[in-house]
């Protein structure tokens, strides 16, 4: 007699034998057709979401496994149309077949009334609380749980256009541990990022270290209304050192010409060839964060921020790293929050105890500790939110340098022009305090022209157990002028540190103090109304009085303001200045007055503000300086 177990046995591998072959049928017609229009289910929005699919022709003939792209829409789209791109949808099958990969094209509308996508732009277009960074990780687990993809960094790519451009950008430096590489076509420049209470302005030009480990390709048109503004992009990845292909074609903002997908191609080649070389994890990487937690190459940080601004991880590798923030970019104060708590990846030994040497803004001291790693070799460690570095050691281990902060004639952070500079370094031993027998060399150098370094090498013999190095100031000639658009207008230094065979590498920026005229129309905004809504807070007797919050204007014109006055502190503002489209955003300063300030003292500031074109939009920097003296009430 038969059981009933070996009876059921044998029913369900008739109905497999019996619809294995339909199976196969509809897994094979669907990588025939051009695409498929399907939904899954979203924990970050709370209902489904839509996502169009297209699989290559092999894909049902075979079992292995896919590469995936991600494609993100513009303003108006969503997964199945964006009336700009122009995009041939039916057409894209042909090159997903030629190149043998999955895309998908994520739908990016929040609310079924909005137009606009992604929850990002001005201040009032960040309506909702459901953030595009988590729904991007949630889409690709869908899509690597539901079909055969190769699910490492190394096969997975993003490309988008115009607003999913700017996504393109922004995700891929979110999560490089995740991306090998993106595509920006006509890409916007910036954006507010995060939710309605709490939002960042997140300008690509100054966030390039976030990609150092991504292939990146852009697109632009010198008759895009946004090529100029892209154009200051172009500037930021040059002045970051970070390469990144740039390629101009005609036919303003769109993808392709109606019909033609040649310029996808483009596109979808530049991906397909990055996931044919390994990509493997960075021995040492830096990266802004905008969000108050998060994760990345295996590292975890937490923090009580809950205002706009950044968290920068920099020279994050074995033997530590500094833990910064500031308000915006690229050169904001540091946010008042608490410390940032680090855990590290598993890369140290599991239950040893190390040496652990961690440098403070606040106090300017370095305190030396140990600390046991966790059973899986993790270290949680805590830094200054106000600037920071960690070393990680064994007493017999070498030091490592890197850079820890340095002055300009003893007392500045800017570089003059037209006048000599000494420029003096600190660096931080983040490494151990084997006791070294031979001078070290520093290295200092930049590849801007305007700027040079005179007497640019050091030689100083370092005490390692001190952890903090001063060096002789060099000597740094500065004829720049400044720029006449939006690009980065920092010095990049290169500092380059040589302890016998070891090699360390670290930078620093420094801004520039401009020689340049007194503007004289100027009016103060201290409650007084100027343009449009008063934007400072005060008597409103158009003159700054201690205790006050000004807006400076030249003209019609809001001032964004430069100084390192002790009795000043610099707070953000922005406006939109009109155009065809918003599209770049411009910041002004708001400067608090200390309420102890003398009567009678004099503020000098840097100054500049900005115009801009209609159509296309041309963002011009005029730059001056303002002079005030401050009144007591």
């Amino acid at each position: 007699m038969y059981s009933f177990p070996k009876i059921r046995a044998v029913i369900r591998l008739l109905l497999i034998a019996l619809f294995l072959p339909f199976w196969a049928l509809a897994q094979d017609d669907a990588s025939q057709q051009p695409y498929q229009d399907l939904t899954h289910e979203s924990r970050v929005f709370g209902h489904s979401k839509y996502y169009r699919l297209y699989l290559p022709k092999s894909y049902g003939k075979s079992a292995k496994r896919y590469p995936v792209v991600y494609f993100f829409h513009g303003w108006g789209g969503r997964h199945s149309s964006d009336d700009n791109a122009k995009l041939a949808y039916a057409k894209l099958k042909q090159l997903v077949d030629q190149y043998d990969l999955i895309l998908v094209m994520w739908d990016g509308n929040i609310d079924g009334k909005e137009p606009r996508p992604y929850n990002i732009g001005n201040h009032e277009d960040v309506k909702f609380s459901v953030q595009m960074k988590d729904y991007f990780p949630e889409l690709v687990s869908h899509i690597d749980q539901t079909y055969r993809t190769l699910t490492d960094r190394n096969h997975r790519g993003i490309i988008g256009f115009s607003m999913g451009g700017f996504m393109s950008l922004f995700l891929s430096g979110k999560y490089p541990d995740q991306v090998c590489a993106g595509v920006s076509m006509m890409g916007s420049p910036e954006f507010f990022v995060g939710t309605p209470e709490n939002h960042t302005l997140y300008p690509v030009r100054y966030t390039f270290k976030n990609l150092q480990d991504v292939d990146f390709r852009i697109h632009t048109s010198d008759n895009d209304i946004l090529f100029n503004l892209n154009e200051e992009v172009k500037q930021g990845a040059i002045w970051e050192g970070k390469p990144v292909e740039f390629e101009q074609f005609p036919g303003g903002h769109r993808v392709d010409n109606a019909g033609e997908t040649l310029i996808f191609e483009k596109a979808l080649k530049f991906v397909a060839e990055s996931f044919k070389k390994e990509h493997k994890t960075p021995e040492r990487w830096s990266h802004y964060d905008l969000y108050p937690s998060f994760s990345l190459w295996g590292y975890s940080v937490e923090s009580n921020k809950q205002q706009p601004g950044f968290i920068f991880l920099k020279n994050v590798d074995k033997k530590g790293f500094g833990g910064y923030t500031n308000q915006w970019l690229p050169d904001g104060p540091p946010l008042a929050i608490g410390p940032l708590k680090v855990t590290t990846a598993p890369v140290y030994t599991p239950t040893k105890t190390y040496q652990i040497a961690t440098y403070s803004a606040s106090s300017g001291k370095t305190v030396l500790s140990e600390k046991q790693s966790s059973s899986n070799g993790q270290l949680t460690i805590e830094v200054d939110a106000l600037g920071g570095e960690v070393g990680v050691f064994e007493k017999n281990d070498a030091p490592e340098w890197v850079c820890l902060d340095y002055k300009i004639d003893e007392k500045s952070r800017f570089l003059n022009v037209g006048s000599a500079n000494k420029l003096a370094l600190r660096l931080f031993n983040r490494g151990g305090e084997r006791e070294i027998f031979q001078p070290i060399r520093v290295v200092v150098s930049t590849m801007d022209g305007e700027v040079v370094v005179q007497d640019s090498v050091i030689q100083i013999n370092p005490v390692a157990a001190d952890h903090i190095l001063r060096l002789p100031p060099l000597r740094i000639a500065c004829s720049k002028k400044p720029p006449l658009h939006a690009e980065p207008s920092a010095v990049k230094f290169k500092v380059t540190v040589y302890a016998g065979d070891q090699v360390f590498n670290d930078e620093i920026n420094v801004p520039i103090w401009y020689d340049m005229p007194v503007f004289n129309e100027v009016s103060v905004d201290d409650g007084k109304i100027i343009r449009g809504k008063a934007q400072g807070k005060g008597n409103a007797d158009g003159i700054v009085n201690a205790g006050e919050n000004v807006m400076v204007y030249e003209g019609k014109n809001r001032l964004r303001l430069y100084t390192e006055n002790p009795w000043v502190r610099e707070a953000w503002a922005d406006e939109m200045i009109p155009a065809r489209w918003p599209d770049g955003f411009t910041q002004n300063t708001v400067l608090h007055i200390a309420p102890d300030c003398s009567d009678g003292h004099q503020i000098e500031c840097l100054a500049s503000y900005e115009t801009k074109t209609f159509n296309p939009i041309e963002r011009k920097v005029t730059w001056g300086k303002v002079k005030f003296t401050v009144r007591r009430k």
